[in-house]
């Protein structure tokens, strides 16, 4: 039986979500904000996220346990982990972001991030680009400084040193990251946008998520379709 809990958000109307079952061999949880389980869609959409994750993360726990036992080795309990955060609201859009962390076993745990934007008079999820104008506007007003801003972020965590792995030295692809506006003053607007790249994505693992903010521009609000431009305020340069 799956078991969901209502948990008050401090300062916020109506309650967050969250499924938990725990077990011997399994901790799970799965959690969504309060902004977001007062759309029916959307909190529906979480649940059943919830619900087939659990049966998956169960059925692994479960595999893993038996090999253990016929393998005569300790067997290390699983853990599944899933929190959806709220990065900012407008009265059409609302902007989360999730962080996914998991054990099964392996080495060591993993982690991963993601993010959904919510378009509430479409009444669905929408993509970035679909705010735009061009689709191709978001990543040519913010390639170059976002990719600017990263290295600067890996020179100091590999102390200026290049990796012999080439492809954690090279900007990633927006398609690998978890990209969200942020209302980072609560006013209601969008100023700031979030860029998250997961481990292995922009370097090994012993590095960590690399996260880098760029501000909401004027070119960029330009950029942007009429209905949106109001869930937008630029920062002053």
């Amino acid at each position: 039986m799956l078991m969901v809990f209502a948990t008050a958000l401090s300062g916020a109307a109506g309650q967050s979500h969250k499924v938990v079952r725990n077990s011997p061999t399994l901790e799970f949880s799965y959690e969504w904000p309060a902004q977001a389980a007062a759309i029916p869609a959307l909190d529906t959409r979480f649940y059943k996220e919830a619900k087939k994750a659990l049966a998956e993360a169960q059925a692994n726990a479960r595999e893993d346990q038996a090999a253990a036992k016929e393998q005569k080795r300790d067997f290390n309990g699983h853990f599944f982990s899933m929190m959806w955060t709220t990065a900012g609201q407008t009265p059409r859009l609302l902007s989360l972001i999730s962080e996914f962390g998991s054990f099964e076993g392996g080495a060591h745990p993993n982690s991963s991030y993601n993010a959904l934007l919510w378009d509430r008079r479409l009444g669905r999820e929408i993509a970035i680009g679909d705010q735009f104008l061009r689709v191709s506007s978001f990543a040519a007003l913010t390639g170059v400084a976002y990719c600017k801003a990263l290295a600067r972020e890996q020179s100091k965590r590999r102390d200026g040193e290049k990796l012999d792995l080439p492809e954690f030295n090279e900007c990633p692809k927006y398609s690998d990251m978890a990209i969200a506006p942020v209302d980072k003053d609560k006013d209601g607007r969008f100023d700031t946008w979030s860029f998250v790249a997961s481990p292995y994505v922009a370097g090994p693992y012993v590095e960590g998520e690399y996260e880098v903010e760029l501000p909401v521009t004027r070119p960029l609000i330009a950029a942007l379709k009429p209905a949106y431009r109001a869930s937008y305020e630029a920062q002053r340069q």
